[in-house]
């Protein structure tokens, strides 16, 4: 994909006019995925580190939204873990639970479904073992749903084509199914969560009327369309910001409202809000009786 290289943190004027604008109907709110939107992305899960500059952007934001969240596949406790901003909900496992002031939630059917996923790994490790598809293969046991990182591998292609069927059988066998990102595969439990339910959920829960949402991989477009379906609802005004990359999927570009290119750029981004928002009077809320959503 054609676009800046990542590492330029200039801020497209009318991108951070789009953010505002959304921001400016009261209460408002933001939430940002993790891996490869404010952080980079890592040749494995435990080498991923938040980029400089996003946690001092999120904890100023809290001081001034109603509300802050973190939306990942990643475990809401990891999540807390790798952020670590006091104040921000931290939704994990694609929707599936859920961790605010010390408090844990997670989806009944995806606490059913925990150990058929991982019965599940341990069967598609043996047979990824089988066919000779180990080198660099990274299994993640995230509980309520499993992560299998192929990036690492000799020949990723190669190892997509031949670990995908045995993923989706597996998974079949025992009632989960399977999705897919950045050289991942994602084994969930079959229950209709994912990022955009767990939007709307607190779009609702905190009675925002303007919300924006920063994601970069195919389980964020669940998130992006989610925003879609409110903002047609004339209720809600949102922006989906992608945070785009070599690896970008159409899906990702075809949802975006507006795009910044690289973790870099993206905490940038967050950093120019907090600043705006930070000035006073740069941003007036929007009167009660004003709607409307952002134009696309």
């Amino acid at each position: 994909m054609n676009g800046p290289t990542d590492g330029d943190p200039a801020v497209p004027p009318d991108v951070l006019r789009r953010c505002l604008d959304v921001l400016s109907r009261a209460p408002a709110g933001l939430v940002t995925d993790i891996d490869g939107t404010i952080s980079a992305i890592a040749p494995t899960p435990a080498e991923a580190v938040v980029a400089e500059g996003a946690r001092e952007a999120l904890a100023r934001l809290t001081a001034r939204l109603a509300f802050v969240g973190v939306v990942t596949g990643r475990s809401a406790a990891v999540a807390e873990t790798m952020v670590g901003v006091p104040g921000l909900t931290y939704v994990g496992n694609h929707g599936m639970e859920r961790r605010q002031a010390g408090i844990d939630w997670s989806h009944p059917g995806a606490l059913a479904a925990s150990e058929a996923m991982r019965t599940a790994l341990r069967e598609f490790a043996a047979k990824a073992e089988a066919v000779g598809q180990t080198d660099g293969l990274v299994i993640e046991d995230k509980r309520l749903s499993g992560s299998i990182h192929y990036r690492l591998a000799p020949d990723p292609d190669a190892a997509r084509a031949a670990l995908l069927p045995l993923a989706v059988a597996v998974a079949q066998r025992h009632g989960l199914i399977v999705t897919e990102g950045r050289l991942i595969f994602e084994v969930r439990p079959s229950v209709v969560v994912n990022k955009g339910t767990a939007i709307v959920d607190l779009v609702a829960e905190h009675r925002l009327r303007g919300v924006i949402f920063l994601g970069d991989d195919l389980t964020d477009v669940d998130g992006f369309r989610a925003l879609r379906v409110l903002r047609d609802s004339g209720e809600v005004a949102t922006l989906r910001v992608g945070v785009l990359a070599p690896e970008t999927q159409p899906q990702v570009l075809e949802e975006s409202d507006v795009t910044v290119y690289g973790v870099v750029s993206c905490v940038a981004l967050l950093g120019a809000i907090a600043d705006t928002l930070d000035s006073p009077g740069d941003v007036a809320p929007t009167p009660e009786d004003q709607s409307g959503a952002a134009s696309r």
